[in-house]
């Protein structure tokens, strides 16, 4: 079953003489999105950068099997290896949210923490 989830993709500061192939990668991200968005197979990122300039963040909300489904594409994975070579510390998970998530997420963490 499909649940609500989003892709949380993380980032800091541009790799040194590489800034603008990052800006150059951002771009091609928020393009790729985008497409898919129109598709009607997630929705278009919302990206946040920190007001120190130093690092940001997108997320990209839809239903976890379709965004597995764009997670697994050639063109993501090949994305995410590029930026990987542009900026530091790029990290992308698949989180789940809403109150059944949470509650769900909530009592396992209890019941191992009990068993500690």
């Amino acid at each position: 079953m499909a649940r609500d989830a989003a892709i949380v993709t993380t980032w800091g500061a541009p790799v040194t003489g590489r800034e603008a192939k990052s800006l150059e990668v951002f771009t091609e991200f928020m393009g790729f999105i985008g497409k898919l968005a129109v598709e009607g197979k997630c929705q278009p990122a919302e990206p946040f950068f920190a007001a120190d300039g130093s690092s940001g963040f997108a997320i990209v909300r839809g239903k976890s099997d379709a965004l597995q489904e764009i997670w697994d594409t050639e063109e993501n994975l090949r994305l995410v290896a590029k930026a990987q070579g542009y900026v530091q510390d790029l990290k992308s998970h698949l989180y789940y949210t809403g109150d059944q998530e949470v509650m769900e997420g909530t009592q396992r963490f209890a019941e191992i923490a009990a068993q500690l």
